[in-house]
Formats: structure tokens, sequence, C-alpha cells
């Protein structure tokens, strides 16, 4: 079980980096330096580049780093800040509408085995830094990848993520 966990988290920090390798030539889509004082109304658009502050990243990251816009979709909207110094990195992705009804992720598909551990407030946690949690009726993830934060620090620093971007979406 334990080698199974540890495939699946360098599975998903190797995806995470993969994701912000492919868009490394992309302009920045959107300056994080602003947090959004009120959260987007029912049915507007989310951007996931401003749930979070400039100083909650640069507090995890050492230094300042713009959002980028990741997603492709309008309705599961996601944003990656990376410090280029260090390839570490910041990723929030937001679920679609329905995913997560009654602020209840959703269990696995038929025939497909338990993912993750149970985390607090309905969190579940995938890998170490990595967290899904429910929030206005998505299933939405924060991956917290700072090579100085591991275990319990890294997954403490993905849920206080988690509660932050959770009290901005609509419900």
């Amino acid at each position: 079980m334990a080698a199974s966990r540890a495939t699946f988290a360098v599975a998903a920090l190797a995806a995470g980096v993969a994701l912000v390798a492919c868009g490394a030539d992309k302009p920045q889509a959107s300056d994080a330096s602003s947090q959004s004082s009120t959260p987007p109304a029912p049915g507007s658009p989310i951007d996931a580049c401003k749930l979070l502050s400039s100083d909650d990243i640069a507090k995890l990251l050492g230094k300042p780093a713009d959002g980028r816009s990741i997603g492709g979709s309008t309705d599961a909207p996601a944003c990656t800040w990376e410090n280029r110094d260090t390839y570490e990195s910041v990723t929030v992705e937001i679920g679609n509408p329905g995913t997560a009804i009654n602020g209840t992720l959703p269990p696995p598909e038929p025939g497909f085995p338990e993912v993750g551990t149970p985390g607090p407030d309905g969190m579940r946690f995938l890998a170490s830094g990595m967290v899904e949690f429910p929030a206005g009726g998505r299933s939405n993830t924060v991956q917290v990848a700072v090579l100085a934060l591991m275990g319990q620090d890294a997954d403490n620093a993905a849920v206080d993520l988690a509660r932050k971007i959770g009290a901005q979406l609509p419900q």
C-alpha cells in the first residue's frame, strides 16, 4: 500500500511539473497580486489565479510569482504559480460545477480503489502536499510542491490554501 501511495505521489508531482513546463513559453495570464475581496457571483466565471494572495504564494515559494492560467475551461479553471529558480510551485484546480454535491467529495467510481486518505473538513489527501476539497459544489484540488515542505508540513500548507480558496467559491 505504501509503495502504491509513493508511486501515485511521484506521478502526481511529475504531472504537475509537466503542466508547468508545457506552459513555460506562454505569457502570464493573470496577476495574483491581490486576493479577490468578494467571491464571484454564482454563475460568473472564476479566475483561479485571483483566489490566492501574492503573500500566500511568496510565503510558500520564497519569492513573489505571478499566477498563470492553465485551465482550458471557464467552468473548471486552474492556475499555477512557479518559482522558476527552484522549480517549486503551487497549483490550484477548480472542478466542474456539481462534482461535490452538498459539500461532499464523490466516492471512487465502481470497481476502482479508494484514492487518498481522509483529511479535515471533508478533504482528501491525494499525495504529500496535495489535497482534494469540496467547495462551491465542486471537487477542487490544491498542490503545494515545495521541497522544504514534506509530509505533514506540506499537507498543512495545502489545507490552509484549500480553506482560503473554498471560502471564496460561490455556493
